[in-house]
């Protein structure tokens, strides 16, 4: 399975939350009300679903450090 991860603009984020549905654990809130990305073990099908649900295309996923998005 391929290391996945992601970055999340904060200019672009409205803290709408979608992503923390899609990709439980892989994504929080943070105190400013925005998501965050949290490394571990994540499934790219879950994480890809977050960033497409995104509203504000916030979402970049990286899959063993080739953009996937």
């Amino acid at each position: 399975m391929p290391g996945v991860r992601a970055t999340v603009d904060h200019e672009r984020c409205a803290g709408v939350t979608i992503c923390t549905q899609a990709a439980p654990g892989a994504f929080e809130i943070n105190d400013d009300g925005q998501s965050q990305f949290q490394a571990g073990q994540w499934d790219l099908r879950d994480v890809l679903a977050a960033a497409a649900g995104c509203p504000m295309s916030a979402i970049t996923v990286f899959a063993d450090d080739v953009e996937v998005t």
